[in-house]
C-alpha cells in the first residue's frame, strides 16, 4: 500500500503552514487545481486560498499549477492566481511533474506535490519519491468516474491521520 500513501494528511490546503515549508525543509509546491485549491470547476479560488497562495508567494516558496485537465481550464485559473502551471500534467504519470520541476528550477527532494486524489497526485508523488500532501476534496463527487475514484480511495483515507503543526 505505499504507493498509495501521502507523506502528509490535512483537511484543507490552507491549514498547511509556511512553517509546515521551513520545518521540512520545502522550497517548491506543485498544486493539483480542482477540488483542492477550487471547488471542482469553479473559476476563482476562495479568499482563503487566495491568501494562502500569496503567503507562500511572498515567503519565496515557488509554486506550479499540475493539472491533468485541459489548457483552457488550466491557463485560465493560472492567471487568476498568477502562478505558472503545466496543463494535461498525466498524473501518475512522471511527465507533468519533471516538466513543472524543470520550470520551478527545483529539486524533488526540495519539492512537495499537493492534491486531493491518492490514484493521481499521491502516486505521482511515491513513483518520483516527491513528498506529498493528500488533502480532503473541496466538494462531492458529481460524476460517476470521481464516485468511483473516491469509493477506492476510502478504506486507504481511513488509516490516515490528519498532521498537527
Amino acid at each position: 500500500m505505499f504507493i498509495f500513501n501521502p507523506t502528509f494528511y490535512v483537511n484543507k490546503i490552507f491549514e498547511v503552514s509556511l512553517n509546515f515549508f521551513i520545518k521540512n525543509n520545502i522550497d517548491a509546491a506543485l498544486l493539483d487545481i480542482d477540488d483542492t485549491l477550487v471547488i471542482n470547476e469553479f473559476p476563482i479560488p476562495p479568499k482563503k486560498t487566495l491568501d494562502w497562495i500569496e503567503n507562500l508567494k511572498s515567503s519565496n516558496i515557488k509554486m506550479i499549477l499540475v493539472s491533468n485537465n485541459f489548457k483552457k481550464r488550466v491557463e485560465s485559473f493560472a492567471k487568476k492566481v498568477n502562478l505558472p502551471y503545466v496543463h494535461m500534467g498525466m498524473k501518475p504519470l512522471p511527465f507533468g511533474i519533471i516538466k513543472a520541476l524543470k520550470i520551478l528550477d527545483t529539486t524533488k527532494e526540495k519539492s512537495i506535490i499537493i492534491g486531493d486524489q491518492i490514484f493521481t497526485d499521491i502516486v505521482a508523488a511515491n513513483l518520483l519519491g516527491i513528498k506529498s500532501i493528500l488533502t480532503e476534496p473541496l466538494s462531492p463527487s458529481k460524476t460517476l468516474t470521481m464516485k468511483f475514484k473516491r469509493f477506492m480511495e476510502s478504506p486507504i483515507r481511513k488509516h490516515l491521520k490528519i498532521i498537527n503543526q
